[in-house]
């Protein structure tokens, strides 16, 4: 039997957004939370003091190891952020710091790893750069083994004056590492080298974005064909047809994820692919609401509805491995809301809210063996 585990980040210190919110910082770590399959009820288990805003983590499938952003302009003071590795306790959700290692650049704002396991990659949003860290044998970090920095703006003097890449995301097949960039409005495109752990610029197969969208996160299609981006300035999904063997892609479509009578702000945030293929999901800011989409049989899509995701600002939100629950998480109203989905029409019924979760920014699940 699986137990399935919940682990969130947050602010634990006020930070300023970019779009010139003040953040107060009421995260108290990185917590961890037991789900109930059967009712989708979460139980906290722990909340482990951790680095300085924890706000992306990700836990690694193949063990129990987490790793985690600090989102900071300097550490120590030494300019940048940190990415830090931990040990889970399986029994207590617990983390035990194993060490850290400099960003080399500020404001970290995402976390990944290979396919394999054997690197970590992150985005540094104000310093407009990516790395690679080697996970060593015992699962801390090794110094960064690839830095690379983007340049250029975008057509927003207050938004993209400079490049904010804003998350790593590795193709299907593993040849392909796509880095959405708000500031430019494109993903960077890297052939990825596993062995020496290092992302090589190639240009070509760069994945334009329309001026002015604000590219944010992407997800591939269950077939791998298609890619599906989700911009932050206008809450939009564009839909890619990618080509696997070159990573080239072909802009097939752009369809709204906004509210149509809002009239306040709004940005776009997380993208998620439904388990069964046929479902997509994406979360907006503002006006606080989770937008579902059907994936037609070419991989266009078809709005399905919008429903209020219960909180104030949510970030990120996930779905369980078996598609029955989406968790979304408020960064302001310090709350997770659980949804049981309905894999059939994608519709979403709230039935679980967690209070008292801090300014949930990121969420990661954890399957634990028994």
């Amino acid at each position: 039997m699986r137990e399935l585990y919940v682990f969130t980040g947050g602010y634990t210190e006020p930070i300023a957004m970019a779009s010139g919110e003040i953040v107060p910082g009421r995260c108290r770590g990185i917590g961890c939370y037991r789900m109930n399959p059967e009712t989708g009820t979460l139980t906290e288990l722990a909340v482990s003091p951790s680095v300085p805003n924890p706000s992306a983590v990700c836990a690694d499938p193949s063990g129990p190891w987490l790793y985690a952003v600090s989102e900071r302009k300097e550490s120590s003071g030494i300019p940048g952020s940190t990415v830090s590795a931990y040990a889970i306790d399986p029994e207590t959700g617990r983390l035990t710091l194993l060490g850290s290692q400099a960003t080399t650049g500020a404001d970290a704002c995402y976390v990944t790893l290979s396919p394999d396991s054997r690197w970590l990659l992150a985005a540094n949003y104000s310093g407009g750069s990516v790395c690679v860290f080697p996970i060593l044998p015992d699962h801390s970090l090794g110094g960064a083994s690839c830095i690379l920095r983007h340049r250029g703006y975008g057509i927003n003097p207050a938004r993209q004056e400079s490049p904010h890449p804003h998350q790593t995301v590795v193709s299907p097949d593993g040849k392909w590492v796509y880095v959405p960039d708000l500031g430019l409005d494109r993903l960077t495109c890297y052939e990825a080298d596993w062995e020496r752990g290092w992302l090589l610029p190639d240009r070509r197969p760069d994945v334009a974005g329309l001026p002015g969208q604000g590219t944010r996160h992407c997800v591939f299609g269950p077939h791998g064909d298609r890619l599906y981006v989700v911009t932050e300035m206008t809450a939009e999904v564009n839909v890619y047809a990618f080509d696997p063997d070159s990573g080239r892609t072909v802009l097939l479509q752009t369809v709204s994820a906004r509210l149509p009578d809002w009239d306040g702000g709004f940005l776009g945030a997380a993208i998620r692919l439904h388990p069964n293929g046929r479902l997509l999901y994406c979360s907006v800011r503002g006006s606080n609401h989770l937008a579902a989409f059907r994936i037609e049989g070419d991989g266009r899509l078809t709005l399905l509805g919008l429903t209020p995701s219960g909180g104030e600002i949510p970030r990120d939100f996930v779905l369980t491995p078996d598609g029955r629950w989406l968790l979304a998480g408020h960064q302001d109203s310090h709350t997770i809301c659980v949804f049981a989905v309905d894999g059939e029409n994608g519709t979403l019924r709230q039935v679980f809210t967690q209070p008292d979760a801090g300014s949930v920014t990121t969420l990661s699940l954890w399957e634990r063996n028994n």
